[in-house]
């Protein structure tokens, strides 16, 4: 056994890389997600939009409540009904809600207490430290709208005792969500990694989706085209719907253009966030 001095001896071992790095900053993110102020308040809204629907399919396999199924049209279309059920405006603002008060800090959090020095000093690069971030909030957005989906269409197996949902409503039921769950955590991960101020990323967060709507409003009616709601995200993400379950659009414009600015904000949000989290890393490399 070999006698050393007292003091500070310099680590020579190897790191060695998992082949998930990034999933500790997941494991934790859904940790602390669930213990945010308002988390659970924010979780029941959810749960009770999918209850709504649910009732609705139920009403519509019964024939003492087949009145109520005559009343509400979309009970009628499959693709109608699980487009109004991702994108209809209530989901929308319980996702939009979601994504501001527990989602903001994500990286903007890590800008104000200066961590990325603890992140890159094991073995992560911007790579595991963005899907670290990502997979957090797709991993509760795709809770509260694909499995919902998914429990939609085996309740109604399970009420009616066949499944007549086709094949096109499957892939849009999967694909949907999918998208709409990627848009807003990119453009969430996006907003929070311009500043290290959690409100200004809120506010910005907020002005976003609400400022577009109304942009869209106002160049509609100055230019009276239709095409100026391609400026709103909400309508957007409506379109999108309609265009993947192959129902009549939403506004006179072709649903391809709504799922191009869709990919494009994506792949534009990803784009600045590797941008921003470079330059940190950059420091980092100097420093040491």
């Amino acid at each position: 056994m070999s006698i050393r001095e007292k003091g500070y001896h310099k680590w020579d071992g190897k790191l060695k890389r998992t082949p998930v790095p990034w999933l500790p900053i997941f494991i934790n993110g859904i940790k602390t997600a669930f213990k945010k102020k308002y988390a659970k308040a924010l979780f029941s809204m959810a749960v009770g939009h999918f209850l709504v629907f649910l009732v609705g399919i139920y009403a519509s396999t019964k024939a003492e409540l087949k009145m109520v199924s005559e009343i509400v049209e979309l009970l009628k279309n499959d693709a109608l009904f699980f487009n109004t059920f991702f994108t209809n405006g209530f989901l929308m603002f319980s996702l939009l809600v979601l994504c501001f008060f527990v989602f903001a800090e994500l990286i903007s959090g890590d800008l104000r207490t200066n961590s990325f020095p603890l992140y890159f000093s094991r073995p992560l690069d911007r790579k595991d430290y963005v899907l670290g971030k990502f997979s957090i909030i797709m991993f509760y957005l795709l809770l509260f709208t694909l499995v919902p989906g998914l429990l939609l269409v085996i309740f109604k197996f399970l009420f009616t005792g066949s499944l007549s949902i086709s094949p096109r409503v499957l892939f849009g039921l999967i694909l949907v969500p999918i998208l709409i769950s990627t848009f807003l955590s990119a453009v969430t991960l996006m907003i929070s990694s311009l500043s290290s101020n959690s409100r200004y990323v809120k506010i910005i967060l907020l002005l976003f989706f609400i400022f577009s709507n109304s942009l869209a409003e106002i160049l509609k009616a100055i230019f009276k085209s239709t095409y100026f709601n391609l400026f709103s995200v909400g309508r957007n993400l409506e379109q999108l719907g309609a265009y993947i379950f192959n129902i009549r659009p939403v506004f006179s414009v072709p649903g391809w253009m709504s799922l191009v600015f869709v990919l494009g904000f994506i792949a534009l949000s990803f784009l600045i966030i590797f941008k921003k989290i470079g330059k940190s890393e950059a420091q980092i490399e100097i420093g040491s």
